[in-house]
């Protein structure tokens, strides 16, 4: 790979740090962390060596699910600050050679969002459609991601009178993303923030976003056009902001969310290969982490793995074998109570 290749496309070697504005630091001691207490640390960020600083969901919302449950995408919740303390965080991390990339939560919103409260309110709302309705639950789509939390992909509503979908928690209802009006509105969403400076976006629960399991029958063409198209609109406001996927899948449908020809999703988080690092740790030896990446599918060359050893998330090791998992309790949370 040639010097300026990689140098037009920044994100194939940056070095990026996650952080929850909430928890980072608080400037005005009303103990919540604030956009103001990070830009007064932007230079230690920087010491670092970090040059990518990725922000967990910092728009209004009730909190039930660490900030993932939104009810505005357009601001900031105000115990972290305003907007212009936004814009004057990207610019000074822009000072000191920081991008900054925004995790954006598409797959559902909070049932408290303004969208899904004129939803409920009438069969006719116009912002009914943006959401997925049906008069009985449906048995699609299959499987749950909390069957500890939940026991139903679908959720009765009193006020509507009708069952919602939401594939996480019942307080996240699901848009309905083949809606070429809610399309319209993510396209808005991302170009607003494109606008305001950011580099990029860390696009929470890709394959759920493209689910079409339960979705209205309209549903035709393939959702990875959608997402396609999502990155064309992306690089064509800015031609060198990423879209940062969150794909945690089996080995055989990761290449599917990079495209056949490198034009979905720049990167994707390389969950697999965590994983089995992980495993190779508690070995101590390197064949897990070997056997993995001689068996990822090759990569486009617009396309590269975001490769971590932690982010945000709970230490996440559904792809390895029970076995394996216990490996790796034993050997670093040996107790039940490190073991999330």
């Amino acid at each position: 790979m040639r010097l300026d290749e990689t140098s037009d496309q920044w994100w194939k070697n940056a070095i990026v740090y996650c952080l929850d504005v909430e928890t980072f630091i608080d400037s005005d001691s009303d103990g919540v962390g604030d956009f103001r207490g990070l830009i007064r640390q932007v230079d230690y960020i920087a010491g670092l060596g970090v040059n990518c600083i990725w922000l967990m969901p910092f728009q209004p919302s009730p909190d039930c699910d660490d900030g993932y449950d939104i009810t505005d995408y357009y601001s900031v919740d105000p115990r972290l600050g305003t907007l212009g303390d936004f814009v004057e965080f990207v610019r000074t991390a822009n000072d000191r050679g920081i991008r900054v990339v925004i995790d954006l939560v598409l797959n559902h919103t909070s049932i408290e969002h303004p969208w899904f409260q004129d939803a409920r309110s009438s069969r006719d709302d116009p912002k009914r459609g943006w959401y997925v309705w049906r008069d009985e639950p449906s048995d699609e789509p299959k499987g749950l991601f909390f069957p500890n939390r939940e026991t139903s992909n679908w959720a009765f509503d009193e006020e509507a009178g009708q069952w919602y979908l939401h594939r996480f928690y019942s307080f996240q209802a699901d848009l309905d993303t083949a809606n070429p009006e809610v399309r319209d509105e993510i396209a808005r969403i991302l170009g607003y923030w494109l606008q305001l400076g950011v580099s990029g976006f860390r696009l929470d629960a890709v394959p759920a976003l493209l689910e079409t399991s339960g979705l209205p029958e309209r549903v035709s063409e393939d959702p990875r056009e959608w997402l396609r198209c999502l990155r064309t609109f992306v690089n064509r406001r800015r031609g060198d902001a990423a879209l940062l996927g969150e794909v945690n899948v089996n080995l055989a449908d990761l290449a599917g969310y990079f495209g056949e020809h490198g034009d979905l999703l720049h990167m994707q988080f390389a969950f697999l290969m965590n994983q089995q690092l992980w495993l190779a740790l508690a070995r101590e030896e390197a064949e897990p982490l070997e056997a993995v990446i001689r068996e990822l599918p090759k990569v486009p060359p617009d396309n590269a793995w975001a490769t971590f050893l932690r982010n945000h998330d709970e230490l996440t090791l559904d792809k390895l074998t029970a076995a394996q998992r216990d490996e790796i309790f034993a050997a670093f949370g040996p107790k039940k109570n490190m073991q999330l």
